[in-house]
């Protein structure tokens, strides 16, 4: 199992010459600032986290089928960041074939969608070294993310883009091209992950829906029984 994991460890994969790779940071909103009216947010946005929007800090590596996150150690500086630096995988790989990617516009009110009709952060919650940022949205979800430049944004929707474009040509055989060895085994270890991923969420799911149906067969069973004395 340790030997899997390391297939997947990032200095790994940024050994096995990825298409892309580097440091962002991602936009963390909370559950409940996310759920509140816009005036509740503002007045949020006075608070120290966890009750308002943050970023943390992440690194991409774009390599074969799949996009990989990585969680930073907190203890490593923002310019000390290599193949040496500890860093863990988080959650799923995203599949390249599934994503979209988009840039975003930075304006006086803050990170917006590319029409404008969509306030994502505001100016007071940017990072203030960061002027590139995109999106990368994926079974449903949408993450957005922060780069130092303009330029280092576009290359990551380009990238991205071409990627997901290639993987959708190989899977119906139209790219002839040589594909790294290397590739397929991160690959395969890619897909293993997401199989167990997968599992976990299945599982949690159904255990959430044994517990739903269990208190509404106990809440049935009272009222029934308050009915029927009462």
């Amino acid at each position: 199992s340790s030997k899997k994991n390391d297939a997947l460890a990032a200095s790994n994969l940024l050994k096995s010459n990825p298409t892309n790779s580097g440091q962002v940071l991602k936009l963390d909103v909370p559950l409940l600032y996310s759920l509140m009216p816009t005036w509740v947010q503002r007045i949020l946005r006075y608070f120290p986290y966890p009750c308002r929007p943050s970023w943390k800090r992440r690194y991409l590596i774009q390599i074969g089928k799949y996009l990989y996150r990585y969680q930073i150690d907190d203890n490593t500086g923002i310019r000390e960041v290599s193949e040496r630096s500890k860093m863990k995988l988080k959650g799923t790989p995203i599949l390249l074939s599934t994503v979209h990617t988009t840039p975003l516009v930075q304006t006086t009110y803050g990170l917006q969608s590319a029409n404008q009709e969509e306030i994502i952060a505001y100016a007071s919650d940017l990072p203030p070294f960061c002027s590139g940022f995109f999106s990368v949205t994926s079974d449903g979800e949408t993450r957005h993310y922060a780069v130092s430049t303009v330029e280092e944004a576009n290359i990551w929707v380009n990238s991205l883009r071409q990627g997901r474009q290639s993987n959708i040509e190989l899977s119906m055989g139209h790219d002839k091209r040589p594909y790294p060895e290397n590739w397929r085994y991160i690959d395969t270890m890619g897909d293993e992950r997401v199989r167990r991923n997968t599992r976990v969420k299945d599982l949690i799911r159904t255990t959430e829906r044994r517990e739903i149906e269990i208190l509404e067969y106990y809440d049935g069973g009272i009222s029934a029984s308050k009915g029927h004395f009462g």
